[in-house]
């Protein structure tokens, strides 16, 4: 009998001691993000489940997947299947170059719920009408490129953004997760110091995802767009946001963002691959 009573005691005990855990992890998961605002940033756009900020040269579009933003990786038309020409076995297919503009006013009079479209994945900037890129981006459920640089390029410092319709996640790049992951949309990117000119001010898209509700999924996404940026400053502004991990996507003359018909950040030069952001409600 006394055994029992100290048995459902210690049970007592351990479940109290998760919970008050829990609900630290829940607050500190919370407390990691200040408001923006007071943070120096202005919103100068708003919708339902999205919101673009901006200070100085900064923009940060904050996407809650569980209001009804959501995040498509968008590419141009394929010229060239590449069959089997992947750095992983897959396909290495040439895509059709264009400015965030043209998309925009081709994709946001079928689609109005449109949000914002910035620049995405690494690709061979040659002088070609079409291109291949530099790394795995899959969308809607599809493996669109297995990119053609593999593991000769920067070999343990890819990341990959996974994008569900709820939640997202950035983890460790290798093969096998990237092909069997259960995400509909997914870009592989690098890690925040990787060498890209790290402290050089230039053009900079990075992307973080954070638990803005401390239930342990990361339903909010982060999308930092730079003309003048360095890399640290780039990671700490995400972090200062929320976000629990940062990835590297393209940066330098590729940087664009366009927002409800606004060009923010524009670039004559043309781009193979692209993130559009929907609002929800409609």
């Amino acid at each position: 009998m006394n055994k029992n009573h100290l048995t459902l005691a210690g049970l007592i005990f351990i479940i109290t001691v998760l919970t008050i855990i829990n609900l630290f992890d829940a607050q500190d998961a919370r407390s990691n993000s200040k408001n923006p605002l007071s943070l120096g940033f202005q919103v100068i756009s708003n919708s339902q489940g999205t919101t673009l900020y901006q200070k100085d040269l900064d923009y940060v579009q904050v996407v809650n997947l569980s209001l009804g933003g959501e995040i498509k990786f968008i590419y141009g038309k394929i010229t060239n299947l590449g069959s089997k020409q992947g750095a992983y076995g897959g396909n290495d297919p040439q895509f059709e170059r264009q400015t965030i503009s043209q998309v925009w006013s081709d994709l946001s009079v079928v689609n109005p719920s449109l949000f914002c479209i910035s620049n995405g994945q690494f690709f061979r900037n040659d002088q070609n009408s079409s291109t291949g890129l530099a790394f795995p981006v899959k969308s809607d459920g599809n493996i669109v490129s297995d990119g053609y640089a593999g593991e000769i390029e920067f070999p343990h410092e890819k990341l990959m953004l996974a994008v569900w319709n709820d939640r997202a996640s950035i983890t460790k790049f290798d093969p096998m997760s990237w092909q069997i992951s259960t995400a509909p949309n997914i870009i592989v990117g690098l890690q925040e110091n990787a060498d890209k000119g790290v402290e050089d001010k230039t053009g900079r898209t990075f992307i973080g995802v954070q638990d803005k509700d401390g239930d342990r999924l990361n339903e909010t996404v982060l999308i930092f767009t730079s003309e003048q940026s360095t890399q640290p400053h780039t990671a700490k502004v995400l972090k200062s946001f929320g976000a629990a991990q940062v990835i590297m996507l393209d940066g330098g003359g590729s940087t664009q963002l366009i927002c409800q018909g606004n060009n923010y950040i524009s670039s004559p030069r043309t781009i193979p691959q692209m993130i559009a952001i929907f609002s929800g409600g409609n």
